[in-house]
C-alpha cells in the first residue's frame, strides 16, 4: 500500500467515526493549541520589549505610575500600585531642577488613534506627547522637516511629526507631507517634520508613530492622563547613582515616610531584558510538562482507538492476507493510520492555537507575533507521537493469522 492510500484510509476514518476521532485527537490539539498560543503570545512581548529597548539608549531609564511589567513578576504589588497617584509634568519639571545626575528629564504619554489625511486613513498609530528634548532621549533622526520644539511644547500647537509607514499612508506616490494637514479624531495638526525609515523588528513595524507636543496629547485625550518621566544621564556608569537620586526627589515630593513604599515605578532598560528573559525562560519550562502530559495521554488514547480499529477490522486484515498483502504492507497500512490522525490533530491545534492567540492580542494589550518555528515544533511532535503510539497497534494488526482472522465475526 503506498502513501496516499494510507492517508486516504484513515481519512474515511475520520467522517465515518466523527466524535470517537475528536475524543481520540483531543490531547494533540489541546498540547498543540498551548504552545502555539503561549509562544506566538511570549514572542510578541520578546519583540516588544527588544524594540523599546532599540527605540531609547542604554542611558536612559523610566519612572512610571505603574510598573507594568510586574503583572508579570509580582500581581499583589501590581495590583496595589494601581491606586499610586500620577505622575504630571510637574513632577518632570521637579525632577529636571533637582536632579544633578541628569543630562535630559522628558516626559512622554502614549495613546493609539487612527489619522487621517483626506480621504486616506492610517489605522492604529501610536500617537506619543513628548516634549521637545525627546531626540536627546531616543533615536529618531528626520527625512524631512523638523523636530518639535520648546514653543511647540508650551503653546500646546497643533502639530505633528510622522512615522515613516505613517506618512506613506496618508501621503503617497511622493507627496510632500510637510506643511500638510491631517485630523486625529476631532482635531487637526499640522505635519512639521517626517522621521526616517527604521525598519521593523521581526516583522514588527518601528514605523506607525506620529509624535505630538506632550501638552497637545494630554488636551486631547484628557489631562489627568498619567505620564512617564524620561531620564537621560551622561555617563552610563552612573546609572545606578541617577535612579536613585530620582527615587529620592521623587520620595521627597509625593512626602512619603521612610517606612513606606514607593508610590511609582523605575524601569530601566537592561532591568526589563534580564527580568523578561528570565521570565520567558520560566513560563517555556512550566509549558514543557503541561504539553508533555496533555501530548502523552493523546498518544496512549490514540494507540487505543487504533486498537479498536484492528480489532474492527480484523477480517479486512484476514482478507488482505489471503490474497497476498505482505506483514510489511499491513503494518504500513495502520502506522500511516496513526500519524495521519496524529498530524490532523496536531494541525487543528495550530488552527486554534494562532487563533486563540490573535483573540487575546486583539482583546488585550499583549501583543502577538507569529514564530515560524512553533507550528514546526508542533507538528513534528505529533507525528512522533502518532509514529510511536502507532507502531504497537500497526505490529498487532501484521501480526494477525490470515485464517484466524477470517473467522473473526
Amino acid at each position: 500500500m503506498n502513501l496516499l492510500a494510507g492517508v486516504r484510509i484513515a481519512l474515511s476514518s475520520l467522517r465515518t467515526h466523527k466524535l470517537r476521532t475528536f475524543l481520540t485527537l483531543l490531547g494533540n490539539i489541546v498540547g498543540t493549541m498551548s504552545v502555539i498560543a503561549v509562544v506566538s503570545l511570549i514572542n510578541g512581548v520578546d519583540i516588544y520589549a527588544r524594540q523599546k529597548v532599540l527605540d531609547e539608549g542604554t542611558n536612559v531609564f523610566t519612572l512610571s505610575q505603574v510598573n507594568m511589567f510586574e503583572i508579570l513578576t509580582d500581581m499583589d504589588a501590581f495590583l496595589e500600585s494601581l491606586s499610586n497617584p500620577e505622575l504630571t509634568l510637574d513632577d518632570r519639571e521637579w525632577l529636571s531642577e533637582r536632579m544633578a545626575t541628569a543630562e535630559v528629564v522628558g516626559a512622554h504619554v502614549e495613546s493609539g488613534s487612527d489619522l487621517r489625511a483626506g480621504s486616506r486613513e492610517s489605522r492604529g498609530v501610536a500617537v506619543r506627547g513628548k516634549t521637545a528634548d525627546y531626540p536627546l532621549l531616543e533615536d529618531i533622526p528626520l527625512h524631512a522637516g523638523r523636530h518639535l520644539t520648546a514653543h511647540d511644547v508650551q503653546a500646546s500647537k497643533a502639530v505633528a511629526v510622522l512615522g515613516w509607514e505613517v506618512a506613506d499612508e496618508l501621503f503617497p506616490d511622493g507627496e510632500d507631507p510637510v506643511g500638510r494637514t491631517i485630523k486625529m479624531g476631532r482635531r487637526h495638526l499640522r505635519v512639521v517634520g517626517v522621521a526616517e525609515d527604521r525598519g521593523t523588528v521581526l516583522g514588527n513595524s518601528r514605523n506607525r508613530f506620529a509624535v505630538v507636543p506632550v501638552t497637545t496629547h494630554l488636551k486631547a485625550y484628557g489631562a489627568r492622563n498619567s505620564v512617564d518621566i524620561k531620564i537621560a544621564v551622561a555617563d552610563v556608569t552612573m546609572m545606578d547613582e541617577a535612579r536613585e537620586e530620582a527615587r529620592y526627589f521623587m520620595r521627597m515630593r509625593h512626602k512619603l515616610r521612610p517606612s513606606e513604599d514607593d508610590d511609582f515605578g523605575i524601569v530601566t532598560r537592561d532591568e526589563l531584558l534580564s527580568m523578561w528573559s528570565g521570565i520567558s525562560k520560566s513560563i517555556y519550562a512550566a509549558l514543557t510538562p503541561l504539553v508533555g502530559i496533555s501530548l502523552l495521554v493523546g498518544g496512549i488514547v490514540l494507540m487505543n482507538i487504533m486498537l479498536v480499529a484492528v480489532t474492527e477490522r480484523t477480517r479486512e486484515v484476514g482478507i488482505r492476507k489471503a490474497v497476498g498483502a505482505r506483514r510489511m504492507a499491513i503494518l504500513w497500512q495502520f502506522l500511516v493510520e496513526s500519524i495521519t490522525l496524529s498530524l490532523v490533530g496536531g494541525v487543528l491545534g495550530v488552527l486554534i492555537g494562532l487563533s486563540l492567540a490573535l483573540l487575546i492580542a486583539a482583546l488585550s494589550p499583549l501583543p502577538f507575533a507569529f514564530a515560524a518555528w512553533a507550528p514546526a515544533l508542533g507538528l513534528a511532535v505529533t507525528f512522533v507521537i502518532g509514529l510511536v503510539f502507532g507502531t504497537y497497534p500497526a505490529w498487532k494488526a501484521a501480526g494477525l493469522d490470515p485464517v484466524e482472522a477470517l473467522r473473526h465475526e
